[in-house]
């Protein structure tokens, strides 16, 4: 008999396979006692201390594409649906060209073919994927910057979450990172471990052919100092004290270094 999966990634509709679904289990079953129990929280200490540098203006001169390149995010939930809807007439009008306002006139931003939330693809790349102030980037993060609205409820969250991973059991929610431990089930899977100097420290130490304020291996923080705000805004009240145990543990393991 199959199992069906009960375990989901947070801020999506779509689904974990049942492969991912095995190798999360296993995973929790086998590092629980370094996790912090935090209300429906499962904090994996050892994974969110995990060293990342997310200098994402300079991704491009380094790497082909970008990860906001070469497909769209994961679909957002049905709440999030509306909230993005009401913002997209003001997106639209800061478009460079008034060729791809009238798409997103005549097309709308969602994939009807997908499940519900699915951002459509223009040009090989994510809808939102545009140029301002002579950089791409997200329309939606700038936009949000721009007039002032929290980014938090307004963007994919998918899109926010890196290098962080939430993933719903069911019975508690697990906050983790992706590392070669738990890329067999991140919603991030092994590429950015493989291939971008954001997630591989070692892998940039021997990249001498770039320049050196690229990536730089002094930038090189634990994952969840990249993502303070989102941390604060899903832990809520329980924010204060799994930030404090994660800068006590990342104090104890620097200095044991």
């Amino acid at each position: 008999m199959n199992r069906k999966p009960s375990y989901r990634y947070v801020g999506t509709p779509d689904p974990m396979s049942e492969k991912e679904v095995y190798s999360c289990e296993k995973y929790m079953k086998k590092n629980r006692h370094a996790m912090i129990k935090a209300g429906r929280y499962m904090v994996d200490v050892p994974a969110l201390l995990a060293l990342f540098h997310l200098d994402c203006w300079n991704c491009r001169a380094v790497h082909r594409e970008t990860c906001c390149e070469g497909g769209q995010p994961y679909a957002v939930e049905e709440w999030q649906i509306p909230l993005l809807e009401k913002q997209v007439p003001a997106i639209a009008a800061r478009l460079q060209t008034a060729g791809e306002r009238e798409n997103w006139e005549r097309y709308g931003v969602w994939d009807r073919g997908q499940l519900p939330g699915t951002i459509r693809m223009r040009h090989g790349n994510c809808l939102f994927y545009q140029e301002n102030n002579g950089r791409f980037g997200c329309a939606i993060h700038a936009y949000a910057e721009e007039a002032g609205h929290d980014v938090l409820p307004l963007k994919p969250f998918s899109c926010q979450l890196y290098p962080l991973d939430l993933i719903d059991t069911g019975q508690e929610i697990l906050l983790t990172a992706v590392t070669k431990e738990t890329s067999s089930f991140s919603r991030w899977g092994t590429d950015y471990l493989e291939q971008f100097y954001c997630a591989n420290r070692e892998r940039r130490k021997l990249a001498a052919h770039i320049d050196e304020n690229w990536f730089a291996l002094d930038g090189y923080r634990p994952a969840y100092e990249w993502n303070v705000p989102m941390l604060r805004y899903f832990l809520q009240e329980e924010a204060d004290t799994v930030l404090d145990r994660l800068r006590e543990r990342s104090h104890m393991t620097t200095v044991s270094m």
